[in-house]
């Protein structure tokens, strides 16, 4: 019970009240970071969002090149150097993990993938992402 005068009574209430409108209202506009690394991942959601950084960086590295260019840099291996980006085994192996379906993961890549094919400037580069947007039909 808050003792004294009626008008101090009025201002803790009045800056109690604040406080809590300012911990709900930003509170969840400030959210955390999106996962970007699939080891980090707790969910099938945030396994695909760390699949979607790397389909990030990896429309930046291939850029307009086509595979022709790759082919000269790596012959017989173009894509060499999008191994260690794309890091297959730990995806999968996080994904069987976290139970995560291949349907579920499809499912959540399709609004997750939504903006890339804007950085995808080349041949190759859309190539890359036409399985990510089949799963969209």
């Amino acid at each position: 019970m808050i003792v004294g005068n009626p008008a101090n009574r009025l201002g803790w209430w009045r800056t109690s009240a604040c406080a809590l409108l300012l911990v709900v209202g930003v509170g969840p506009a400030c959210g955390s970071e999106p996962v970007t690394d699939p080891v980090r991942a707790t969910t099938c959601a945030e396994l695909v969002d760390a699949g979607r950084a790397t389909a990030e960086e990896v429309l930046d590295r291939l850029a307009d090149r086509t595979l022709v260019d790759l082919e000269v840099e790596h012959p017989g291996r173009p894509f060499a150097d999008l191994d260690p980006v794309l890091r297959r085994d730990v995806f999968a192996a996080r994904a069987a993990d976290l139970g995560c379906g291949e349907t579920e993961l499809a499912d959540l890549a399709c609004t997750a993938f939504q903006g890339l094919s804007h950085q995808a400037h080349g041949d190759l580069a859309r190539a890359y992402l036409t399985p990510y947007f089949t799963a969209c039909d």
